[in-house]
């Protein structure tokens, strides 16, 4: 079966709520058959994604604001138009460094993270204290964190 055409508006489609972040998918593996997925992602200073690795690439694309982007033991700034990206099983995270909230677009394949994504906003709503879900999180989606 063929992939169907998305025409995404700005006003469309759910934002998550993930550790802080907003996080809206402009298409899941359920659009193209698995392939890949891609997210639109706010990033707050001093919010991110905290070290973690996953059996899917991921690529990066800023879009406004600096991140601080550790991939194994090393870390990058990136500004707007910086792209990364970081093979499967690779250590990798994110945080915002600027003050205006930073935005970027992330590409994964095959796209394994909407549901991941999903449960995160549906059950982690207290932070601190529901960060001790994570890892029973992280292990039915096949993400590690470090």
């Amino acid at each position: 079966m063929a992939s169907r055409s998305i025409v995404q508006h700005a006003s469309d489609g759910d934002w998550l709520n993930v550790l802080g972040m907003q996080i809206k998918f402009l298409c899941t593996s359920e659009d193209t058959q698995g392939r890949y997925s891609s997210m639109l992602n706010t990033v707050p200073k001093d919010c991110g994604a905290p070290p973690h690795t996953h059996p899917w690439d991921e690529a990066f694309y800023v879009l406004s604001g600096r991140i601080e982007l550790r991939i194994d033991d090393k870390t990058h700034e990136l500004g707007t138009g910086d792209y990364v990206l970081v093979p499967a099983g690779h250590v990798h995270a994110f945080t915002g460094l600027s003050d205006e909230e930073g935005l970027l677009i992330a590409y994964e394949s095959p796209g394994n993270s909407h549901e991941f994504f999903q449960e995160i906003n549906d059950t982690v709503r207290s932070l601190p204290d529901d960060l001790v879900k994570m890892p029973g999180i992280g292990e039915r989606h096949q993400v590690s964190f470090v």
